[in-house]
């Protein structure tokens, strides 16, 4: 007589744990054209790159990562990622910027200065460039903490319903309540991870490094000083710190000769790149009226293009 199989005689978890290891465990030889892909060499057009300082030649913003951007408090990080987000959607990247500290408007400002290269570009232009934004840019109208779940739905709705490619979140500590909680944070970078593979963003994480005990930041910092757990810089897969010559910016201004001009402004310092070669530091300097980070001093900051509003 044929056995009755009944539900509950079932252990679903175990044979679901089983069948998952069934279809993932494949021979080497099942991944042949993903082993062609990564030495295939993509025209240039396809990469996503910050093309507007050196970094353009040293790190991809690849889809499916998820990089932190990391520095001392007040060392113009979030002016910095602008000019990344700015430089992504001339490549028509379409692009999320969720920054919970400053307003739209203001955010828009200060683009629109970047982009312009002026201090206060004309009405005219301002109005071109909300035509040519259209498709390429999309902000988060949020200020103030948000909740981790609600930050990761947002992510997943641009992805999913409005195809975006990548989501800058400034900052961490906007959405993770407490830098005790490590479990919080932890938990929040591994499913920022697991969200960028599964729907091929690049995320930005926009994070704060911790202040050196001596005060003195004078010198870059590295991954290790990323405030809170040790989980954000393991986890992601770029780690990109962002330093201010603040030294050299009060030795001009009291005009005292401890700094020449020549010295860099600042520093954009790729400490982690787990799926490319190149690490290592590039000398910036600033660019007072656009708010723009140049390749070397006295560089003459031309406006971006942006007459292709379709």
């Amino acid at each position: 007589m044929a056995r009755t199989l009944e539900f509950d005689d079932i252990d679903w978890q175990t044979y679901e744990r089983q069948t998952e290891a069934r279809t993932k465990v494949r021979p080497a030889s099942a991944f042949a054209e993903d082993l062609e892909a990564e030495f295939s060499d993509r025209p240039r057009a396809q990469q996503a790159v910050m093309f507007s300082t050196k970094l353009r030649d040293v790190i991809e913003f690849r889809p499916g990562e998820v990089t932190a951007w990391a520095g001392y408090n007040g060392h113009r990080k979030s002016m910095f990622t602008s000019q990344v987000a700015l430089d992504l959607c001339v490549q028509r990247q379409r692009t999320l910027l969720a920054s919970f500290e400053m307003s739209p408007g203001k955010t828009l400002a200060r683009m629109a200065r970047q982009a312009s290269a002026v201090a206060r570009p004309s009405q005219p232009w301002r109005e071109q460039f909300n035509r040519w934004s259209d498709g390429r840019l999309w902000l988060f109208d949020h200020l103030g903490r948000i909740d981790p779940k609600a930050c990761m739905a947002v992510c997943n709705y641009f992805a999913q319903e409005l195809h975006g490619r990548h989501v800058f979140i400034d900052s961490m500590m906007m959405v993770c309540a407490s830098e005790e909680s490590m479990d919080e944070q932890k938990q929040f970078v591994t499913d920022l991870c697991r969200l960028s593979q599964e729907t091929g963003l690049h995320i930005h994480l926009i994070v704060h490094c911790r202040k050196p005990s001596s005060g003195d930041e004078s010198k870059p910092p590295s991954k290790y000083d990323v405030r809170g757990s040790a989980a954000i810089s393991d986890q992601v897969s770029n780690v990109i710190t962002i330093w201010e010559n603040k030294a050299k910016r009060a030795s001009m201004e009291a005009g005292d000769g401890k700094a020449s001009p020549n010295d860099p402004d600042g520093m954009a310092s790729v400490v982690k790149q787990r799926n490319g070669a190149w690490e290592g530091a590039v000398k910036l300097w600033f660019h007072d009226e656009s708010l723009r980070f140049c390749d070397t001093l006295g560089r003459n900051v031309e406006p971006y293009s942006i007459r292709d509003a379709a």
